[in-house]
């Protein structure tokens, strides 16, 4: 299938201007669909507006064999209540009404780019796997949740083949949030009290992202199962942000704070929730994917911050 159509959704988003011009190198005929124009050679781009239950994909789906849905309201910092019905609207009746239009357009093969958090919204000690019971308590996980049931029924009533991708946080050119706030950290300050932290973590680089999918469109070995994809790895976050260091600032070095301050910290209300982020663990087993389409992560960590 390295020659098939493919629509990309949130191709000018964080993960998709990365995956575009991966697929495009490998042969793919793209389209790319996304609020902003762009120029890539080997692939076309359509204009969409709002994403939600009554977006006209039918031009962007014209000869489309594989869709690839990337676009998401993801978490929005500082965002009132009055905005968490967009959740719904964009990530949960965006998703199913463009897997409907899929289905009346002849797509085989729905890619749908989950999250982690369609299972699970705070840390957790043990290794995640797909078996592990799904209990999102923020709006965009459950949105996320909702969407991937959704997408299950219309694949078991319609024939077109559906693969759901759930990575863990992911980081790559572009990266917002807390990976930013991290690699901001590390390029100002010639000292951060961060060594000690034993926690782990999986993440995902965006490359790597872009790989897995790959391996979803082209193996009909994954259809119509969900996977949890990971760089293959645990990391802490003293470990992360010296791997940050060597990268975008070698002088920068780590101090350990006594573990009694981190204790308190994590009992002081306004500091919990940024401890917890920094100190909480969230290991994720991804080798089901592997044991399925033999998809082994080919970019290490320090290759894709480089």
């Amino acid at each position: 299938m390295n020659n098939s159509k493919v629509l990309i959704t949130g191709a000018t988003g964080f993960v998709g201007r990365s995956v575009l011009p991966f697929l495009t190198a490998r042969g793919f005929m793209v389209v790319g669909a996304g609020r902003s124009p762009f120029q890539h050679e080997g692939a076309k781009h359509i204009c969409i507006g709002n994403i939600d239950g009554h977006t006209d994909w039918k031009g962007a789906l014209e000869g489309v064999e594989v869709v690839i849905h990337l676009a998401a309201r993801a978490h929005q910092m500082g965002e009132t209540r009055d905005e968490l019905h967009l959740y719904k609207e964009i990530n949960f009746e965006g998703t199913v009404n463009l897997a409907r239009q899929s289905v009346l357009a002849g797509v085989r093969k729905f890619i749908f780019i989950s999250s982690i958090k369609a299972m699970i919204s705070d840390a957790h000690a043990e290794p995640l796997t797909e078996s592990f019971s799904c209990n999102p308590l923020e709006p965009y996980g459950i949105s996320k949740l909702m969407a991937e049931r959704e997408l299950i029924n219309i694949a078991g009533s319609t024939g077109m083949r559906v693969v759901i991708l759930r990575p863990p946080l992911i980081y790559g050119p572009g990266v917002k949030g807390n990976m930013e706030s991290l690699i901001g950290l590390v390029k100002r300050f010639p000292v951060l009290p961060l060594a000690g932290i034993e926690n782990r973590r999986s993440l995902l680089g965006v490359k790597n992202l872009a790989s897995a999918i790959e391996t979803a469109v082209v193996s009909e070995r994954a259809d119509g199962k969900t996977f949890l994809v990971t760089d293959g790895e645990e990391i802490s976050t003293s470990e992360l942000v010296r791997r940050l260091a060597s990268v975008f600032n070698p002088s920068c070095r780590l101090v350990r704070l006594p573990q009694w301050l981190w204790h308190w910290a994590e009992k002081v209300p306004f500091l919990a929730s940024r401890v917890m982020k920094l100190s909480g663990s969230l290991p994720v087993d991804s080798s089901y994917f592997t044991r399925v389409t033999g998809w082994k992560a080919p970019y290490s960590m320090l290759e894709q911050l480089k």
